[in-house]
């Protein structure tokens, strides 16, 4: 069926019903007519401007967080290459440490001394190494 032919069909039916009396046309009926209109008005002109809308701000979106993770990336790729400088820390450290322990004559840790208290004698308290 052609839209022509439902038209003319409702438009029959629509009159038919008036003219026996089966249905009354009431304020109702006028508030119903006019809400489907303004509804359908609101789908087929408001709508698409409200999708281009929409899509412009979700492309807006994409696009602040896509450069927010370029930006990231190109940080964490920066900081990698300016860490690899430190690569040969653990040898050096390493190295330090064995030299600061044959140099000090076996003092190992920072704070590594303690006070030691005689046998409860009266004699002060004296500073010694921590044994390795």
């Amino acid at each position: 069926m052609s839209k022509t032919a439902i038209l003319s069909a409702g438009a029959g039916l629509s009159i038919a019903a008036i003219s026996n009396e089966i249905y009354v046309v009431n304020e109702e009926s006028i508030v119903a007519l006019s809400l489907l209109t303004i509804y359908w008005a609101v789908y087929n002109y408001a709508g698409p401007m409200y999708k281009q809308w929409s899509d412009s701000q979700a492309d807006k979106f994409a696009n602040i967080l896509n450069s927010a993770r370029a930006d990231h990336t190109n940080a964490v790729k920066a900081r990698i290459s300016n860490v690899k400088d430190l690569s040969g820390v653990i040898d050096i450290t390493k190295d330090l440490f064995a030299v600061s322990k044959v140099g000090s004559g076996g003092f190992t840790a920072p704070g590594g001394a303690v006070l030691t208290n005689a046998n409860a004698g009266n004699r002060p308290a004296r500073i010694s190494s921590v044994p390795a």
